[in-house]
């Protein structure tokens, strides 16, 4: 599947760890988890709860939250082969950001049911 330019899909942790975005550029939401980073990589806590893993390869290092832990954040990155992302951005969010409604949305997006609304993009990933 071929990714158009200029677009990236919006994803939770159960949507990346099902293996249908390899090697593509993606939009996580969420906060990171506290005093999880361990080398170049450090955890972080998706809208839908679940973890995963992020290399900060392609950046100095992870946003300082010390001082705000419980800020959201979107990233930036492309999918590693493994399921975890490579880091190429951090967007700080408003910290009245709700994740569930915003796992919501991303449960939308990606129901069938709702292709007719959001299928733009898949189409334009199968054609491309």
């Amino acid at each position: 599947m071929s990714q158009p330019d200029g677009g990236y899909p919006r994803l939770n942790a159960k949507l990346l760890s099902s293996g249908q975005f390899p090697t593509m550029i993606v939009s996580l939401v969420g906060k990171f988890v506290p005093n999880s980073q361990t080398g170049n990589n450090v955890e972080f806590m998706c809208c839908d709860d679940g973890r995963v893993s992020i290399s900060l390869e392609h950046v100095d290092q992870a946003p300082d939250t010390s001082e705000h832990p419980d800020q959201p954040f979107e990233l930036i990155g492309q999918v590693i082969d493994n399921g975890s992302i490579a880091m190429f951005v951090a967007r700080t969010l408003s910290s009245d950001t709700d994740l569930p409604l915003y796992n919501q949305m991303i449960e939308v997006q990606h129901d069938s049911k709702f292709e007719q609304y959001f299928g733009g993009f898949r189409t334009a990933m199968e054609t491309s």
